[in-house]
């Protein structure tokens, strides 16, 4: 079990190189592209490439959001129940989430491999499936962050009365 703990912590730091890593690419890469545009045109792969490390960006951000329990989650039983009925709410919650996670890891490993039968290209001779290859590792981690969650106590934050809308 120590293991497991060390991994999922190796994992966790992982993810949040990468986030903050392609954060700051991709805010560098508007930059330059800022600039380029000002002086004339710059190269044409940067805008092909920005669109890439957006997609891969959102997809870690909403696995971090995973692991720190802070997706977006229908499950306002699980809030309101106590008790062993809370607790079971939330389990079936985390476990819907986890197949659902899982079915979308699965139709992306499918996505993956039929666009790398093809030829496409995304920019300068980069197959577009290396753009897509995330996709895949990043849902089968979100399955397994949700499955992690399970038996964990919920955390409830209150709701600040100045953040609700009218």
């Amino acid at each position: 079990m120590r293991a497991l703990g060390i991994l999922a912590r190796t994992v966790a730091r992982v993810e949040d190189v990468l986030l903050a890593s392609l954060g700051l690419g991709l805010l560098a890469a508007a930059a330059a592209q800022l600039l380029f545009r000002l002086f004339g045109s710059g190269p044409v792969w940067l805008d092909p490439l920005m669109r890439s490390a957006t997609l891969w960006l959102a997809l870690i951000g909403a696995l971090v959001a995973t692991r720190e329990n802070r997706q977006l989650q229908i499950d306002i039983l699980a809030q309101r129940l106590t008790g062993w009925l809370g607790h079971l709410a939330r389990t079936v919650v985390v476990l819907f989430t986890a197949v659902v996670s899982a079915l979308l890891a699965h139709a992306s490993w499918t996505l993956v491999m039929l666009e790398r039968e093809g030829d496409a290209e995304i920019f300068a001779s980069v197959p577009t499936w290396w753009a897509l290859a995330i996709l895949p590792v990043v849902f089968a981690l979100m399955c397994l962050h949700s499955l992690g969650q399970i038996g964990r106590p919920v955390q409830h934050e209150p709701v600040q009365p100045e953040a609700v809308l009218p």
